[in-house]
């Protein structure tokens, strides 16, 4: 009892060796305070650390008792979001999470229970979703939890007899927390095993960086099936003592809900909804009284105009962050005094990245490349990925496939992705350069560049953009407007004014589908 949150987090997280486990940390952080507040709602009761070991406890014992062991696979398919992410967070403390999207189609949700070869599916009571559909027809397991009482965030489970299946992967299943699936557009999904280690690593990194503490509570409004959401806006500030506010709906933009009643003092997400935060705080006459203290952006750029407002509007830092599912958060701009560049990434920690040519060798600064990464943070392989991780993992690095560049004083700068890049009779652009120029464009809300089908050139450059509210464009202005900031060759030839972008749950635009709607 003695112990201070901030000596339980170091001893718990010092080395991080491969017998760290996330639920022992909770543990460690209930015995110092068991009164503490993890999670509040505005739907459900406050739930205190001390109930959140308990029902880590509760989640083994049942799964134990039903046969499953710690390298069982558990997929959890649950609409409401705080329930999901603590079912997914008490899962993971025993076996591997298999957090699944209950918004994807019905062939992808399919698709995922086979290529996975789950060994039950964790539904809530009463509640109909098409994966619990799915594993009935699959002959999966099912296993039912039910909230205790009515706003009580705390559920008992039961669950059959069940058998746990024999594989045979490369990462020992007993270390795997959570396999997520990536957030990318190819047809086949690639699934990431993250162990306890790397799971507290990057909680360790993320306190470092933000100064979490007991005192800090994350808004968390990114999807809890995704990397994004479940490791840096949950398991980072519940491993670092603070706690985790979820507002009643992720679809409702209740300003005054999500930064007052709940009362966080820091959040991350898209560009996307920062831009409807931005533009509802525009609208707004009334100001908010809040005690955030920082806001992080990830998954895409976020336009300058949109962090300014944001800025101006909530008097906090907005930080940019980079990031992806194989190694959680990657570098980030630091709040102040720490270094910030609007425009940057932020400067990595030492020696976990190079910018390289295709051979491996490293570019000095000012030179584009790719991205390469390592570090306690970074998975080791995909599962059922031997070709996948053939290409992806060299010598201890994992090669990205994102395009990026340090400056003169190590800020990062990304360029977008290699496979994105528009090969335009062999000159390569970056849809990132072409969105950069447009984007300054006062009438422009949000703007796309893609790569079309050119019939000499191979692939031309194409862009979907969404207008300001009543704004117009005159097109011939538009392209001299575009032509003062890149050269003739970037300037779109084709260009169509949307209602709105395709974009993942993760707010990444699906450069993709926009190519096979306009080719």
């Amino acid at each position: 009892m003695n112990d201070t949150l901030e000596n339980i987090m170091k001893n718990s997280l010092q080395g991080c060796s491969q017998n760290c486990r996330i639920g022992q940390v909770i543990k460690d952080l209930a015995h110092a305070d068991p009164a503490a507040v993890a999670v509040v709602s505005s739907k459900y009761n406050p739930l205190t650390y001390s109930q959140l070991a308990w029902q880590i406890d509760h989640v083994a014992y049942i799964l134990g008792k039903s046969g499953l062991g710690d390298s069982a696979r558990i997929a959890i398919a649950v609409k409401d979001t705080a329930p999901a992410a603590l079912a997914i967070v008490a899962v993971a403390c025993f076996s591997a999470a298999v957090p699944l999207d209950p918004n994807l189609a019905p062939a992808e949700i399919a698709l995922r229970l086979k290529l996975l070869d789950v060994d039950a599916v964790l539904v809530l009571a009463g509640e109909q979703t098409v994966c619990g559909t799915l594993a009935k027809e699959q002959g999966i397991a099912m296993i039912e939890f039910a909230q205790k009482e009515h706003r009580d965030l705390l559920f008992s489970m039961s669950a059959p007899k069940i058998q746990s299946k024999i594989r045979l992967d490369d990462v020992p299943m007993d270390h795997v927390a959570v396999i997520f699936q990536t957030s990318g557009t190819s047809a086949e999904p690639k699934f990431v095993p993250c162990t306890h280690a790397g799971l507290l690593a990057a909680a360790k990194q993320a306190a470092s960086w933000f100064g979490l503490d007991k005192k800090d509570r994350c808004l968390s409004i990114a999807p809890p099936y995704y990397s994004h959401g479940l490791t840096f806006t949950i398991l980072a500030p519940l491993l670092s003592g603070g706690s985790v506010a979820f507002p009643s709906r992720l679809t409702d933009l209740n300003l005054s809900e999500w930064f007052e009643a709940l009362n966080p003092t820091w959040y991350s997400t898209s560009p996307t909804i920062h831009l409807a935060i931005s533009e509802k705080l525009s609208a707004s006459s009334s100001g908010l009284t809040h005690r955030l203290r920082l806001a992080g952006s990830g998954g895409a750029p976020l336009p300058e105009s949109v962090r300014s407002c944001l800025e101006q509007a909530l008097g906090i830092p907005v930080l940019e962050h980079y990031g992806m599912t194989e190694a959680s958060q990657i570098t980030t701009n630091l709040p102040p005094p720490g270094p910030f560049k609007p425009g940057t990434v932020g400067i990595p920690p030492a020696d976990t990245m190079m910018i390289a040519t295709p051979d491996g060798k490293g570019l000095p600064s000012g030179q584009r490349g790719e991205i390469w990464v390592r570090g306690a943070n970074v998975t080791t392989g995909y599962l059922n990925g031997h070709r996948l991780d053939q290409s992806a993992f060299v010598d201890g690095w994992f090669r990205t496939g994102d395009i990026g560049s340090f400056d003169e004083e190590g800020f990062l700068t990304l360029h977008g992705r290699i496979k994105e890049l528009i090969n335009r009779g062999g000159e390569k652009i970056s849809p990132f350069e072409v969105e950069a120029a447009i984007m300054k464009h006062p009438a422009v809300e949000e703007a796309v560049a893609f790569a079309l089908p050119h019939p000499r050139l191979g692939e031309d450059v194409g862009l979907a953009l969404v207008l300001r509210p009543g704004a117009m464009l005159d097109i011939a202005e538009f392209r001299r407007f575009m032509s003062d900031s890149i050269s003739w060759n970037k300037i779109p030839r084709r260009i169509h004014a949307l209602e709105s972008i395709p974009k993942g749950l993760g707010g990444k635009a699906l450069r993709r589908k926009l190519r096979e709607r306009y080719a």
